[in-house]
C-alpha cells in the first residue's frame, strides 16, 4: 500500500533507455482491468462520461491555440506509465474540469513520440500538466498523482487573466510556482 501511495505522487520518472511499449487497450501488464473490476460500479449504456477533447501533439496545438488565441493545456504522459493512464481516466475526467478545459486548447503529448518537446519543456516525471496563457507563459505546472489536485483552480486563473506571473493554488499552504 506505502509503494502505491508513493507511486500516486511521484508519478513515472523519465527512462533514459528507448521504450516501445504496445498501445494499452486498458489492461494494466498484470492483467488488471482498468477502471473496471469488482469494485468498479457498472456503468450504463446511455451514461457517457465526460472527456477533455485533445489535440495529439505540440505543434499542432500551438498552432491551434495563436490562430484562436485561447490558452492551452499540455498533459504530457508516456504510454508505459500507468499513472498517465490512470489520471486521464480519473481527475482529469472530473466534470467541472472538462467544462472548463472547453475554453483552452488541450493538448496531449507522448514521451515516445514527442521526445524533444519533453525535453524542451524540461519534462522529467510523468504525468505533467502544464497551463499556457493566451500569450504563450507557463502559469502552473504539476506532476505525478498531484498533476490535476489544484488544476480547476488554475484554469479558472488563466481565465479570469489573474496576474502575469505563475498560478498560485491554496491547498493546505500556499503553493507559489
Amino acid at each position: 500500500m506505502a509503494t502505491l501511495v508513493a507511486g500516486l505522487a511521484v508519478g513515472c520518472d523519465v527512462r533514459d533507455e528507448s521504450v516501445h511499449a504496445p498501445r494499452s487497450r486498458g489492461v494494466w501488464p498484470n492483467g488488471v482491468a482498468f477502471p473496471h473490476g469488482p469494485l468498479a460500479e457498472p456503468r450504463t449504456a446511455s451514461a457517457t462520461p465526460p472527456s477533455i477533447e485533445y489535440v495529439e501533439g505540440y505543434e499542432a496545438g500551438a498552432r491551434r491555440a495563436m490562430a484562436s488565441r485561447l490558452p492551452q493545456l499540455l498533459v504530457f504522459r508516456a504510454s508505459w506509465c500507468r499513472w498517465s493512464g490512470e489520471i486521464t481516466r480519473g481527475p482529469l475526467a472530473d466534470p467541472v474540469l472538462v467544462a472548463r478545459s472547453r475554453r483552452f486548447v488541450c493538448v496531449t503529448i507522448d514521451a515516445d513520440r514527442d521526445a524533444a518537446t519533453c525535453r524542451d519543456f524540461g519534462v522529467t516525471a510523468f504525468p505533467t500538466v502544464v497551463v499556457i496563457d493566451a500569450d504563450g507563459q507557463e502559469r502552473y505546472r504539476a506532476t505525478g498523482a498531484e498533476a490535476a489536485v489544484d488544476l480547476v483552480a488554475a484554469l479558472e486563473q488563466v481565465l479570469g487573466g489573474a496576474g502575469g506571473g505563475r498560478v498560485a493554488v491554496e491547498r493546505g499552504s500556499t503553493r507559489n510556482y
